[in-house]
C-alpha cells in the first residue's frame, strides 16, 4: 500500500486535511509492513542487496510516520514520494519488467485525480506517465541485474498484482467514504437548522407537504402549530446573543422531546418554531401544545450561575386538505398572534379557541421577563 497516496500535494485540497493526514499515517504503517514482507522474500532468495533496499524503505516510512505525527507533513510526503519513485524504479530495473513491480507507480493516479487543480493534476499525471514509459524503455535496453527463474518471476508478479489490487481497493474505498461523508454533511446543511438541529424551514415545508398528500390519500387529520419564545428580544438585549442561542437550543430540545417520532418539527426563523402533528385534530393538538407550554414554563434554562425562566406562546390550526398547507400556516400564525396579544404564555387555536392558562411558575427568572 505504500505507493497509494504520496501525491498528497494534489489530494489534500480535495478532502478534509485532518482525515487525509490520518490516512497517510496509516498508509505509512501499511507500506512499512509490505516492505518488511519483501525484505524477508529477498533474504530468502539470497539477494542481500535488495533486502537492504527494502530495509531502507522501511526506515523511510518509519521516519515519514514520525514526521506526520509532528505535523511536518510536506517533508513526510516528500520522503514518501522519493521512496516510491526510487524503490519501484530500482526494483523494476534490477529484477526485470515481468516482475510487475512497476504497477506500483500506477497507484499515483487515484490520488492525483482528486486534485482540485486541473493544471496540477495534468502535470502530475504527465510526470507519472513519463516515468512509467521511461522505466519501460530502460528495462528494454538494460538487462536485469538479478535475473529470476520463470517461477520466481511469476510469484513476484502475482505478489505485485495482489498488493496493488489491495492498494487500489483501499484508496477507492477511502475516497468513497469521504464522498459519502461530504454528501451527508451537505444533506444536513441543506435540511437542518445549524443552531438547534431541527429541520430548517425549507425542508420542513417539503416534509409537511408530503405528509399532507398522505393525509389526503388516507384521510388522516393533521394539525399545524406555530410556537414562539416570549420576550426573546429581552433575552438577547440583556444577556447577549450567545445566551439567546442557548435558550433557542434549550426550547428546541424540550419541544422535540415532547413530540412523537412521527411528528415533524422545525425552526421557522428567529425564536419561532413550527410543528406538524400527525393523526391529530385541533382538540388533541391543544392538549399537546399545553403540555409543551407547561414543560417550558417549569424547565428554566440554566447556564452556570444563571437560571432563566422561559415561556412559550403557541397557535394551532387543523389542516384543511382542500385549502392546503399555506392556509393552515396563515391560520396558525394568526392564532399565535392572538396568544401573544392575549398576554403570552398560552395556547390559542384558529377561530378564537384558547386553552386555559395555567398558573405561572414561582421560579424567579434571572432576567425578569414580563408574562
Amino acid at each position: 500500500m505504500q505507493y497509494a497516496t504520496p501525491p498528497a500535494f494534489a489530494a489534500e485540497r480535495g478532502m478534509s486535511r485532518g482525515a487525509f493526514w490520518l490516512m497517510l499515517r496509516r498508509v505509512a504503517v501499511f507500506a512499512g509492513c509490505v516492505d518488511l514482507v519483501y525484505l524477508v522474500v529477498f533474504f530468502g532468495l539470497g539477494m542481500p542487496t535488495m533486502a537492504l533496499v527494502n530495509l531502507v524503505s522501511v526506515s523511510m516510512y518509519a521516519a515519514a510516520y514520525a514526521l506526520l505525527g509532528r505535523r511536518r507533513n510536506r517533508l513526510a510526503v516528500l520522503l514518501m514520494w522519493t521512496e516510491v519513485l526510487v524503490h519501484a524504479g530500482a526494483c523494476t530495473i534490477l529484477l526485470g519488467w515481468d516482475t510487475g513491480i512497476h504497477y506500483f507507480l500506477l497507484v499515483f493516479l487515484p490520488a492525483v485525480a482528486v486534485s482540485r487543480s486541473p493544471r496540477l493534476a495534468m502535470a502530475a499525471m504527465g510526470f507519472v506517465l513519463a516515468a512509467y514509459l521511461g522505466l519501460d524503455a530502460a528495462t528494454q535496453a538494460v538487462p536485469a541485474s538479478y535475473p529470476l527463474t520463470a517461477a520466481q518471476t511469476t510469484a513476484f508478479r502475482w505478489l505485485s498484482i495482489t498488493v496493488v489490487f489491495l492498494m487500489f481497493g483501499y484508496t477507492a474505498r477511502y475516497y468513497v467514504r469521504r464522498v459519502q461523508d461530504a454528501e451527508r454533511q451537505l444533506a444536513e446543511l441543506a435540511t437542518t437548522d445549524p443552531l438547534c438541529g431541527l429541520w430548517n424551514r425549507r425542508f420542513f415545508l417539503q416534509r409537511a407537504q408530503a405528509e399532507l398528500e398522505r393525509a389526503r390519500r388516507y384521510g388522516h387529520r393533521l394539525t399545524l402549530v406555530m410556537a414562539d419564545i416570549d420576550h426573546f428580544k429581552l433575552v438577547n438585549d440583556r444577556n447577549g446573543h450567545a445566551v439567546g442561542d442557548h435558550v433557542i437550543r434549550h426550547v428546541a430540545g424540550l419541544m422535540q422531546a415532547g413530540l412523537r417520532a412521527s411528528d415533524i418539527i422545525g425552526r421557522w426563523g428567529g425564536e419561532e418554531f413550527v410543528m406538524l402533528l400527525q393523526t391529530t385534530d385541533a382538540a388533541e393538538a391543544a392538549a399537546v401544545c399545553e403540555r409543551l407550554r407547561a414543560t417550558a414554563e417549569r424547565t428554566p434554562w440554566e447556564g452556570g450561575s444563571v437560571t432563566m425562566g422561559v415561556t412559550l406562546s403557541l397557535g394551532l390550526a387543523e389542516v384543511d386538505p382542500g385549502q392546503g398547507l399555506e392556509h393552515a400556516i396563515r391560520q396558525a400564525d394568526a392564532a399565535l398572534y392572538a396568544a401573544k396579544h392575549a398576554g403570552r404564555n398560552r395556547v390559542c387555536a384558529a377561530g378564537g379557541g384558547q386553552h386555559p392558562l395555567r398558573p405561572a411558575s414561582k421560579a424567579e427568572p434571572a432576567v425578569p421577563l414580563p408574562v
